[in-house]
Order: C-alpha cells, then structure tokens, then sequence
C-alpha cells in the first residue's frame, strides 16, 4: 500500500470572533489552519461568535 504525504503546507488565515463573556466583549484574533484549530484555542468561558477569516500571507525569503 503506498504512503501519501501531504506535501503541501495548508494556508494559514486570521479568525476573528467576538468573545462574550458576562463582563462584556472582546474581540479575538487567532491565526490557524482551520476554524476547529482556533476554536480549541480560544478563550474558556466565552461564547465565541465568528466575524472574519482574512488570509494570512506568508513572508518569503529571497
């Protein structure tokens, strides 16, 4: 059986949420692969509600 890997890098975006909490609101910026992946990160005792996703661009060497 033959073994595949991913060789590509998946891209990275910003995620953006409204964080609720009872003292009040804030918002969140977390870079990540996947919405799951920032969703993991994100603060405990909110209620996350998203507001963007915004491509992050890589920085490339010369």
């Amino acid at each position: 059986m033959a073994c595949f890997h991913d060789t590509q890098t998946r891209p990275k975006y910003q995620y953006r949420f409204i964080a609720l909490n009872a003292i009040g609101r804030n918002v969140i910026h977390i870079t990540a692969t996947t919405e799951r992946e920032v969703r993991e990160q994100s603060p405990a005792g909110c209620v996350m509600v998203f507001a963007g996703r915004i491509p992050v661009q890589e920085k490339r060497h010369a």
